[in-house]
């Protein structure tokens, strides 16, 4: 009781907080998005070319290439949204259904619905207790004569370990898709994630690390075979690269637009400048944090350049006075953008839980495989037990940092054991 009498008063109990004023708003667009739109709304104004507001016209064509450029790869093809990103990746490949699909657990609604979508089953394997991402070895354990696909799932900015991941591929002769939705300019030893496996597929909506209008998705690949599927299916199965004169494959309408594709092109460009910004605070915030008892950030393995969407920040419970939940109270009374929770892993939200597909009818599992999902993957559900989140973005001055920093500061020393 004496240590807590000397103690600063937490703003949660009444006391001063560290930060009074909000964190900096994060400004996606500026005078170059500005142009950019107006440039193609200016085109339509002068009449026939309206058109290609609903179309691929130039700036489709160039952000597709820009886009491949930047990555490495030699095709992108430009979709909707994240979810039809994942979902032209799978409808390209043609799969059979009640194929099997591994991914992870920690992951978006949008990785997996394509796959039921696709009539196809999930099977969710085991992650990496310090990354939250998934693994070779626990995806290993998972695969049956049914599974054709690995999804990896980069996590808030963080690489998966691709190069197990590649290898189990090679060796059970599966296509891997990367899930680069919260990982745009990660670096996995020298290369982009989404330019490792043999299809790449990317998040455009504004929360991301840039965004093509507000909303929007991106397919990378190597394989032209793949790319010109992928173009098809993106746009109801038309018979691109074909001298077929009808639709070819049952396929979506995800096709962008020229506004989408000349704001996405002006984001491409300052991608570099915020992943520099972001690995800063990355960096300052460990810095900040190392000496720290039952706080630190979650881990990037070696030979990775990580560009944080957020950040985990992982709990010690057993070194403090209060749970998790009580302790980001706190903490986010400071003023400071820390949650207790991230998300539940996948298999325990109530549409995969009760198998809500179509109507009552529990398709796809109640044809190929009525999956028991329950503690299929506990390191996935410790690690989220176990972890906190910090909203970060590119707007935040060394000021935040160091308020952030002595946030985590005074909670824990007033609540450590």
């Amino acid at each position: 009781m004496k240590r807590r009498k000397n103690m600063e008063k937490l703003a949660i109990d009444g006391g001063e907080p560290v930060r009074k004023n909000p964190f900096p708003a994060r400004i996606l667009f500026d005078e170059k998005e500005k142009e950019a739109a107006l440039r193609v709304i200016e085109k339509t104004m002068k009449g026939p070319d309206a058109i290609d507001m609903m179309a691929a016209g130039p700036e489709v064509e160039a952000y597709k290439k820009e886009f491949a450029n930047f990555f490495g790869t030699k095709f992108a093809q430009p979709v909707t949204s994240g979810t039809a990103a994942i979902h032209t990746a799978l409808g390209c490949l043609r799969l059979e259904p009640g194929t099997e699909i591994i991914t992870s657990p920690i992951t978006d609604p949008g990785t997996v619905a394509p796959i039921l979508m696709l009539n196809c089953i999930p099977v969710f394997a085991d992650v990496d207790y310090e990354t939250l991402n998934i693994t070779a070895d626990s995806i290993e354990e998972k695969i049956t004569k049914k599974t054709k696909v690995i999804i990896p799932v980069h996590l808030a900015g963080q690489s998966c370990a691709m190069d197990p991941i590649m290898k189990l591929a090679k060796k059970y002769k599966l296509i891997v898709i990367e899930d680069s939705a919260q990982s745009h300019g990660v670096k996995y030893k020298g290369r982009y994630v989404g330019s490792i496996g043999h299809l790449g597929a990317f998040s455009l909506m504004a929360g991301k690390h840039m965004t093509s209008a507000g909303q929007g998705g991106m397919v990378i690949t190597n394989n032209e075979k793949l790319y010109w599927n992928a173009k098809r299916f993106a746009d109801r199965g038309k018979p691109f690269n074909s001298k077929n004169l009808t639709n070819l494959f049952l396929g979506a309408q995800y096709r962008v637009t020229e506004l989408q594709a000349a704001i996405g092109r002006a984001q491409l460009k300052k991608l570099k400048g915020r992943i520099k910004k972001r690995q800063s605070i990355l960096k300052k915030l460990n810095k900040g944090i190392k000496n720290l008892k039952a706080v630190r950030l979650w881990k990037t393995i070696e030979n990775t350049e990580p560009n944080p969407w957020f950040c985990f920040i992982y709990y010690d419970k057993i070194k403090m006075k209060v749970n998790k939940e009580k302790f980001a109270r706190a903490v986010a009374a400071e003023g400071i953008p820390v949650g207790a929770h991230y998300t539940t892993v996948m298999y325990e939200q109530t549409w995969i839980k009760e198998k809500n597909t179509y109507g009552n009818s529990h398709y796809p599992w109640s044809s190929y495989r009525n999956i028991n999902y329950k503690n299929s993957c506990p390191v996935a559900e410790k690690a989220l037990a176990d972890h906190m989140t910090l909203y970060i973005n590119e707007c935040w001055t060394d000021k935040e940092v160091r308020d952030t920093v002595k946030a985590l500061e005074k909670v824990e020393k007033y609540y450590l054991k």
